[in-house]
């Protein structure tokens, strides 16, 4: 049985990998490719922030009466979220130097920012949490796990979102996609599948398919 601890956990990993991605990126100088590796990065860390601070700090909050260590969480998100929007706008071919230097200071904040999580207040969640844990951690594992089907040709990216579906067919699933899939919606209602649109700002779309209510 899965807690929010643990998936919030895995999240920060599936993260690490990205920044990873984007590291090797910075570091061969492949700018083409940077804003790529940076916009998945960003919607990952996004929803991962907009989980804990929609979900999960209100509950600590109003359960121990303490704000300051989720505020200064909150903090966090936001010099992270301040860089991501700054790399997002500027121009990593004509000024390499400075997105080197942001891309460093992301990496570095965010590493600082997962160890107090992991070390210090997913505990405390855990703790007051208590036996809510396990629905925290439904709702951790669909709100921030994306199947990212991004640049990829057709018929891929239906193919992948169908055999996740097939996988878990009971567990909602969040699809981050270039185009908007029109013709999938049709596969969907014909299998029992509700789903939500939601426009990204790179010009993408974020889907969330679940299982229509019987």
């Amino acid at each position: 049985m899965s807690t929010v601890s643990a998936e919030l956990t895995e999240h920060h990993r599936r993260c690490r990998d990205l920044f990873a991605q984007a590291d090797a990126v910075v570091r061969t100088g492949e700018w083409s490719k940077f804003n790529a590796r940076l916009v998945a990065l960003r919607e990952e860390l996004l929803g991962h922030f907009r989980f804990e601070e929609e979900r999960l700090f209100p509950v600590y909050e109003e359960s121990t009466g303490q704000r300051d260590a989720t505020q200064e969480l909150r903090v966090q998100h936001d010099d992270i979220r301040a860089i991501l929007w700054a790399l997002s706008s500027a121009s990593a071919a004509h000024d390499p130097e400075s997105c080197r230097s942001e891309f460093e200071t992301l990496s570095e904040l965010f590493r600082q920012h997962t160890e107090t999580e992991e070390g210090m207040m997913y505990p405390a969640f855990e703790r007051t949490l208590g036996d809510r844990s396990t629905g925290f951690a439904e709702q951790a594992r669909k709100e921030t796990h994306a199947l990212d089907v991004r640049g990829l040709e057709p018929p891929e990216p239906f193919l992948r979102i169908m055999q996740a579906l097939s996988g878990a067919p009971d567990r909602p699933l969040r699809v981050l996609i270039h185009r908007e899939p029109l013709p999938l919606y049709d596969v969907l209602a014909e299998q029992g599948f509700d789903h939500r649109t939601r426009r990204l700002e790179d010009g993408g779309f974020e889907i969330v398919i679940e299982r229509a209510a019987r």
